[in-house]
This record gives C-alpha cells, structure tokens and sequence, in this order.
C-alpha cells in the first residue's frame, strides 16, 4: 500500500472491478504466524507516521509524457521499488538509494538505475525492453525467481507504449553507482577460454566437478545456454556478485517462467548437494563465468535453504 497510496482513483476502481468480477470462493484465512514484535498490529500506527506518505501520483513537469507514464508504471503500479530500493532500520524504502539494489527472499533484486558498471547504464534499450517483455536480454540477464514472477505475472502484459515509457524513465532516474566489485564482466576469461563441451585451464577444484555433472550440459561451459537463451550466464548480473546469493538460490530452488505459450525452467538442486558442495560451484561459476573471486560459504548456503 505504500506504492499503492499513488494509484489514480480510476485505476483502483478498475482493479476492484476486476476482482469483484472473479468467482467467490469461501476459504478461511490462514492464522496470523508472525512473531512477536511484528504481530503487533498497533505498532504500524507508529510506522506509517515514519514511512507512510499518503498521496496520489504526481506528474513532474518538467518531463514529458511518456517519462510520467513510465514513472507511474514503476512506482504506483510496478512498484518496482519495493525490491529493488533498500530499507532502513525500521525496514521502510531508502528513498536516497532508489532502485539501487536490495536482498529479497534470499534473490539479489539488482540496480536498476543507469549506472554503467554496476547498473543497467550499458544496457541498449532494446536489452531492457526484451527483459521486461520476456525476462531475458541477449548478451545479459535472464530474470530468475520473484523476478521471474514479475515478468510473468505483470511485465510481459505491458503495452509496447507502456513498456516503452518504462525503459524511458528507468534509462533516465539518477544513476546510483553500487558495489564496484559485482560490475558486470562482459568478457570472463574462464568461458571465454573454454568451448561449449571443454572447460579452459586445469581446475580439479570440487565446484569444477560439481558444474560438469549437474551445470554444463544446459549452460555449457562457455556459456551460451545450450537448449536455451535464458540458461545463458556470461553477462548475467546474478554471476557477477562475488556473493552469489542468486546463483545460490537457483541452484537450491530452481526457478521458472512462462511467456505466452512458451515455458523456461531450471530444476532445483537443493536436495541432491550438500551446503559445501553447492557453496563450492557458486563459487566456481561467479569465478569462471564473471571473473570474480566468489566468496559463497558453506553457511550462507544453510541461511539460504531456510528463505
């Protein structure tokens, strides 16, 4: 609700429409399972005076058109915000780091602001408007997880005006340089100094082992993606962080998506590799596909299977 709070009064009649046209289904509602402070309903009188600023979407005049139907898709109705902008102490947005990244369920939701080296600022329009109509972009991510959802659920439906709009006011908010060490690496050398069914260089390391069995078959070991685009790595932003908390992810969850009639998935692992090993190849392919000395522990693993 508090991107919600920007929705123009059409707009919400239109959502209320919808759902009041669906059929009624009588389902009780789940316990309250939240722990103590956090179930104190009391409480969010406190919070919202902090964080909640009530108030309808409001055009910048000094943009035009297309730059304010992009900024109310992103804010009001995308609220691509509320992953993507870190959160304080009392866990309401940053607004001073806006879209500059943020951990959400376990998944790195990353910057989206024009940053060139650890942003989207080297992305053409056309990568960003195919990632948002189809959750991936040639040469760089494919979206995974609650990303994933996103495209699924919402972004491939945009309009080609909306989804215009949208890469306009994202290709146009102010840059917000992140961790300089997850800039991407277009041109990795482990991948590059492999073919599609040989990995470069002698590493018998266990993640090296572990990435041959499971990995290399659908991502190949330059990195392509065999059967598909979207098992494309080279380029991707989730490779990059030295941290790997989205490779991690996928390979404890899997992840999936459907665009139209089409249907892109990755199994999960979690079950058929320990802490250590999955630690072990996230931290083999941060380093071969994006150059980066991976610092994935065997604990951080064990935090991850719990989100």
């Amino acid at each position: 609700y508090t991107s919600y709070t920007e929705l123009s009064r059409d707009d919400v009649l239109a959502i209320k429409d919808y759902l009041f046209s669906l059929p009624p289904v009588k389902q009780a509602n789940p316990q309250n399972d939240l722990s103590f402070p956090f179930n104190q309903r009391w409480g969010m009188k406190f919070w919202n005076l902090a964080f909640f600023h009530e108030q309808r979407f409001a055009p910048d005049l000094n943009k035009d058109e297309q730059w304010n139907r992009g900024a109310y898709l992103a804010t009001a109705l995308g609220h691509c915000g509320e992953c993507h902008t870190p959160r304080n102490l009392g866990f309401g947005l940053n607004q001073s780091k806006h879209l500059s990244g943020e951990v959400v369920q376990g998944w790195f939701a990353a910057n989206i602001t024009p940053d060139k080296q650890t942003g989207i600022g080297g992305w053409s329009d056309q990568q960003l408007s195919q990632y948002l109509a189809t959750g991936h972009a040639p040469g760089r991510s494919s979206a995974a997880g609650p990303m994933a959802e996103a495209v699924e659920n919402s972004l491939q439906f945009l309009t080609p005006e909306d989804n215009l709009a949208l890469v306009k006011y994202l290709r146009d908010i102010e840059p917000i340089a992140g961790d300089g060490a997850a800039a991407v690496n277009l041109q990795p050398k482990g991948a590059g100094a492999s073919s599609p069914i040989l990995p470069g260089g002698q590493d018998s390391s266990l993640g090296r082992r572990v990435f041959a069995n499971d990995c290399s078959g659908c991502h190949q070991w330059n990195g392509p993606g065999r059967q598909s685009e979207y098992a494309s790595l080279v380029g991707s932003t989730a490779v990059n962080d030295p941290q790997g908390r989205s490779v991690v992810q996928a390979i404890l969850k899997g992840t999936s998506i459907s665009i139209g009639d089409r249907h892109e998935m990755m199994p999960a692992f979690g079950s058929a590799y320990s802490d250590e090993e999955v630690a072990a190849v996230a931290n083999f392919v941060v380093g071969h596909f994006g150059d980066k000395q991976g610092n994935v522990t065997a604990k951080q693993v064990a935090e991850q299977r719990k989100q």
